[in-house]
């Protein structure tokens, strides 16, 4: 029971959105869709739960998939994976940053092998499966991965959007407290499939991510 506890715990510390890796600096396409007037305030909780149910299931799903991996190359081809789907240069670019910077931090505070072996590897990784594989190698099951791993995503975006918005802390919480059933059943739904097997349509957030380099005034990287 301690040991659980133990994991439990550190965990916690990896999925807090305040994790140094830069996620402040990213809005993946939600100011260019605050900027087109496609996105306020009183949509923001419906925006997330459709969010949940297409972009957060497919990145959960290598989330879940990575946290129950047998080897490093079948890690990376899955990083190879979601990369490639990744249809905005913007938001592969973010994810690849916070991937790395991510499995960095991992690896130096908890020293543990697997996640030294996989920074010493030098190529792009992904925050999803990053994410999963520090959870597995914490013997972390999928389904936890996953939804541990989307908290920490929509705390960030929700972040991102009391920037952006005039969305006050009381309302922030009580979105992130309304999402909780649609975090637990898209965790649920990507330990249950493999990736490659998910779909994914997003046409509108892809679209907004790879017009955030046009803005004319910008709060964020991405």
């Amino acid at each position: 029971m301690q040991d659980n506890l133990t994991a439990l715990l550190r965990l916690q510390q990896f999925a807090d959105s305040a994790l140094p890796i830069g996620g402040a600096a990213h809005s993946f396409g939600m100011e260019s869709l605050v900027d087109a007037s496609l996105l306020n305030e009183d949509g923001i909780e419906s925006f997330f739960v459709h969010y949940l149910e297409e972009a957060g299931v497919l990145e959960a799903a290598y989330c879940a998939a990575s946290a129950q991996i047998t080897s490093l190359d079948q890690w990376l081809a899955l990083n190879v994976e979601l990369g490639a789907r990744k249809l905005a240069r913007e938001s592969r670019d973010a994810s690849a940053s916070m991937g790395r910077r991510f499995l960095e931090l991992a690896a130096r505070v908890s020293e543990l092998p697997l996640l030294v072996s996989a920074c010493e590897l030098g190529t792009q990784v992904h925050l999803a499966p990053c994410f999963g594989l520090v959870a597995g190698a914490m013997g972390i099951e999928p389904e936890l991965a996953s939804a541990a791993y989307l908290q920490q995503s929509m705390t960030t975006l929700i972040s991102c959007c009391q920037r952006l918005l005039p969305l006050g802390q009381t309302r922030a919480h009580q979105i992130l407290w309304n999402l909780k059933p649609a975090i637990v059943c898209a965790g649920r739904r990507a330990a249950q499939a493999p990736p490659h097997r998910l779909g994914c349509f997003t046409p509108l957030l892809d679209l907004a991510s790879a017009r955030h380099a046009t803005l004319e005034t910008r709060l964020f990287i991405s």
